[in-house]
């Protein structure tokens, strides 16, 4: 069952990379400033053709991953999705004419092989333990409350980093696996008839429902703030360590873990945390983007609508040698 999850999370893998491109494209095309996408921006993606197909893209993928989650262990399948970034940054230099050079190759290779041991080391270790009440009641409420604070977050921040907001991404959308592993693994036990409704955990399908919106949300902000090979790069960084580590405080996934094998998992882990910073600085679109963000929250508009003023350059006095 492992092999067959882990193949499913490689194909979502590849969904995510291709999925990501295509909404990119769409979302780009809007022209929207840098930052926190309002709801009332994201309407007008209902009518872009690549951004539905790559909602779909993405959306074949989300199964595949929802598959691979109800036949292992959330601390396996969700690492390996950091092959999707290798794949991205082959379709940026395909598709986006993005030029990659030695940081760039260097800051790709340092994300994959920190995530690659991470996934081998979680999948050393990981062992599926009998859910209780009280689990399950944990991670709606750390679902539920990371998604209202994520929201309202998007509502109060007008132009956050393009880092930020993949953070925010991968930490909701690994509240959304966990919360996801709870139901898809009780529907696999149980199956899905008049009888056993009432024993799926409703609250903790509520909690993925919510935070795998504004963890869509966060998703699309990202786009319109950077290019889509750092979106990929957060979501198959963060998403993974913070599900493993629910994985491992919550559900008790990794009862017979090593000392060894938790700081492989320390050393790799920090060492993709490292590679999407780095890759944060030297992405030549992440730094044109950066640029402009940052031009636009000094001289944006005033709440009141009208332009804000800004400090006049100092003069140069003709006496002042």
């Amino acid at each position: 069952m492992t092999a067959i999850a882990i193949g499913l999370a490689l194909l979502s893998a590849v969904s995510l990379a291709y999925g990501a491109l295509l909404q990119h494209r769409g979302v780009s095309a809007l022209g929207a400033s840098p930052g926190a996408l309002r709801l009332r921006a994201l309407l007008p993606l209902l009518r872009s053709a690549p951004w539905l197909l790559g909602l779909l893209t993405l959306g074949a993928g989300m199964l595949a991953n929802v598959v691979a989650l109800s036949l292992a262990p959330v601390m396996v399948v969700q690492p390996v999705g950091a092959i999707s970034l290798v794949l991205s940054v082959g379709l940026g230099v395909l598709h986006r004419g993005l030029a990659v050079d030695g940081k760039l190759i260097r800051a790709v290779i340092a994300c994959a092989c920190g995530v690659l041991g991470f996934v081998i080391a979680s999948a050393l270790i990981a062992t599926t333990t009998p859910m209780t009440g009280t689990e399950a009641v944990i991670l709606t409420v750390i679902g539920l409350t990371g998604a209202g604070a994520g929201a309202l977050f998007m509502l109060v921040w007008r132009r956050p980093r393009q880092l930020v907001l993949i953070s925010g991404a991968g930490m909701l959308f690994a509240f959304c696996a966990t919360n996801v592993h709870v139901v898809s693994a009780t529907v696999v036990q149980e199956g899905i008839t008049l009888a056993t409704l009432g024993d799926i955990p409703w609250w903790n399908a509520a909690a993925l429902a919510a935070s795998g919106l504004v963890g869509s949300w966060f998703v699309q902000a990202a786009y319109a703030s950077g290019p889509p090979e750092m979106v990929i790069a957060g979501l198959t960084v963060i998403d993974p360590i913070v599900a493993v580590l629910l994985g491992i405080l919550v559900l008790g996934e990794a009862e017979g873990a090593t000392a060894l094998s938790l700081a492989v998992m320390l050393v790799c882990g920090a060492l993709a945390c490292f590679a999407v910073f780095i890759l944060s600085r030297y992405h030549p679109d992440a730094v044109e983007a950066e640029r402009r963000r940052s031009a636009l929250k000094h001289g944006s508009p005033s709440s009141d609508g009208a332009p804000r003023s800004t400090p006049p350059e100092e003069v140069s006095d003709p006496a002042r040698p």
